[in-house]
């Protein structure tokens, strides 16, 4: 069984389409097809079925999935193993955030550190950050706990708040806290139900009985401090965020009566080997939320 054809049926796993798996390997379809064919008929039973025009996993498919992936894995982790022979000097370490606000200080001191330290940084959702992890694509995520999954392992951070995002010039801007009553009084402006920000917020309105419909739903924090900023309404955000973010134009007030408090985490995949590199980042990241505190 030759690795070129592992490499081969692993990208047509992640695609299920054997045109576009082709596409990411650079390589003809019919070349891609011929290829799995032999890989078949090595192991001597289908690695995929073909209903219309949908590629699925067969049985088998899912085993040889799990191995080929740990296969990989444990190449990439020699190649790291070794290029450690000369410590910090070199290495890649990738990661993922839920929020590029949790991200860009940790990842600017570290490569101030050891400028010669690939790092890949992505922002996605927290199964998205799974799944990854899962996959063995990442060294660590940083996402909101718990994140019940027995194969990853968490390190809790830093309890964050959310607050009330007001433009300086509002009147809110000006209490000290704000209670959920005073924001019916408000044009409010607030993520879409698919972020965990909405879902907690929603989950505390409703348990005090009250049921906020937003004039406007984003889904970038971005897009909605910039209406906050033109004073369009006010919403309800990490006071994180707002800390993270260098301008005077906006403010956070805490929520007087229902404090809403997440716990943020790092995880990583259970057995997984971490570098040198990724273990060195992941201290960064415990150093920076460990001074918020």
């Amino acid at each position: 069984m030759e690795l070129r054809h592992l490499q081969y049926f692993i990208a047509v796993c992640k695609h299920l389409h054997f045109t576009k798996a082709a596409e990411s390997l650079g390589i003809a379809q019919p070349t891609l097809s011929q290829q799995i064919q032999v890989l078949e008929q090595e192991i001597n039973t289908p690695l995929f079925e073909r209903v219309g025009k949908k590629v699925l996993l067969t049985e088998a498919g899912e085993i040889l999935l799990k191995y080929s992936l740990r296969v990989f894995d444990t190449l990439e982790q020699a190649e790291t193993d070794i290029s450690q022979l000369k410590g910090l000097e070199r290495g890649h370490v990738k990661i993922a955030y839920l929020g590029s606000y949790l991200a860009m200080e940790t990842v600017v001191a570290f490569h101030q550190r050891f400028p010669n330290i690939q790092i890949s940084v992505e922002q996605l959702s927290t199964d998205l950050i799974r799944h990854k992890l899962l996959q063995n694509e990442l060294d660590f995520g940083v996402v909101f706990l718990p994140l019940a999954d027995r194969e990853l392992e968490s390190i809790p951070l830093y309890n964050e708040t959310l607050a009330v995002i007001a433009s300086r010039t509002h009147a809110m801007a000006q209490q000290r806290g704000i209670t959920l009553e005073q924001l019916r009084e408000v044009p409010l402006i607030l993520m879409s139900k698919k972020y965990m920000i909405r879902q907690m917020f929603d989950q505390a309105c409703q348990e005090k009985g009250y049921d906020f419909t937003p004039i406007i739903e984003l889904n970038e924090m971005d897009d909605l401090r910039e209406m906050v900023e033109k004073n369009v309404g006010v919403s309800v955000l990490p006071s994180l965020y707002v800390r993270s973010v260098s301008r005077r134009i906006i403010k956070a007030i805490p929520l007087a009566d229902v404090p809403i408090k997440r716990t943020i985490g790092i995880v990583y995949r259970k057995g997984r080997f971490m570098s040198v590199a990724a273990l060195a980042l992941r201290q960064e990241v415990e150093r920076f939320f460990a001074q918020l505190k």
